[in-house]
C-alpha cells in the first residue's frame, strides 16, 4: 500500500498531465485549426482593429472625397491599398485580370494608397499593376478602415458599391462584372 505522501505526489502528477492535454488540445483548436478556417482577415490601417473580410464596406458617405475627374468615365473603381498590406498584396492576380477585364471599356481604375506616389508606384510596378492612375491620400480621409477596400463610383462622383477585405473567387467575379457591365 502506497504512503499518503506517494498518493498525493502520484494525484499531482497525474492531474498537471491531464492539464496539459487539455491546455494543448484548446490551444491547438484555438490557434492553428481556427486560423486555417477563419475567413481572410483585412489589414487594418488602425492596428488595434481586428475584423473579418466582409463583402461589402460600410462606407458611411454617398461619395469619394479624392481629387478624379468622375465624368471622365461611366465607372471609377478605386482600390484602396497599402504596400505594408500582404492580403492587397496577395490579391494582385486579381487586380491584373480586373485591369485586363477592364480594357477597352469606360472605366477608369485608381489606385489609393497613404504613401507618396513614388513609392506606391514603385510597389505597384513590382506587383505588375504599372497601368492603374495612382493617387496619395489618407484612407482615413475616404472612409476606409481596411484595406484593401474597392470602391465602385459612378460618373457623378457617387459610391455605387464597394468590397473590402481578401475577396473569395465569386466575389472577384462579380466586381469584375459589376465594374465592366
Amino acid at each position: 500500500m502506497m504512503s499518503l505522501p506517494k498518493k498525493t505526489e502520484l494525484f499531482i502528477s497525474i492531474s498537471v498531465i491531464v492539464l496539459s492535454v487539455f491546455a494543448s488540445e484548446y490551444l491547438i483548436h484555438k490557434y492553428i485549426f481556427a486560423a486555417s478556417t477563419a475567413p481572410e482577415a483585412i489589414q487594418s490601417t488602425k492596428p488595434e482593429i481586428t475584423r473579418g473580410a466582409r463583402k461589402r464596406a460600410p462606407l458611411d458617405v454617398k461619395s469619394v472625397p479624392l481629387d478624379v475627374n468622375w465624368s471622365e468615365r461611366s465607372k471609377t473603381l478605386i482600390l484602396a491599398l497599402q504596400t505594408s498590406c500582404h492580403f492587397c498584396n496577395e490579391s494582385a492576380p486579381f487586380y491584373k485580370r480586373l485591369i485586363s477585364s477592364a480594357e477597352g471599356k469606360n472605366v477608369k481604375l485608381v489606385a489609393v494608397l497613404p504613401s507618396n506616389v513614388e513609392e506606391s508606384r514603385d510597389h505597384l510596378n513590382k506587383l505588375g499593376l504599372s497601368s492603374l492612375d495612382v493617387k496619395t491620400a489618407s484612407l482615413d480621409s475616404i472612409q476606409v478602415e481596411g484595406t484593401p477596400t474597392l470602391i465602385l463610383v459612378d460618373d457623378k462622383g457617387e459610391i455605387i458599391d464597394s468590397w473590402v477585405g481578401k475577396l473569395p473567387p465569386e466575389t472577384e467575379a462579380e466586381v469584375i462584372r459589376r465594374v465592366t457591365s
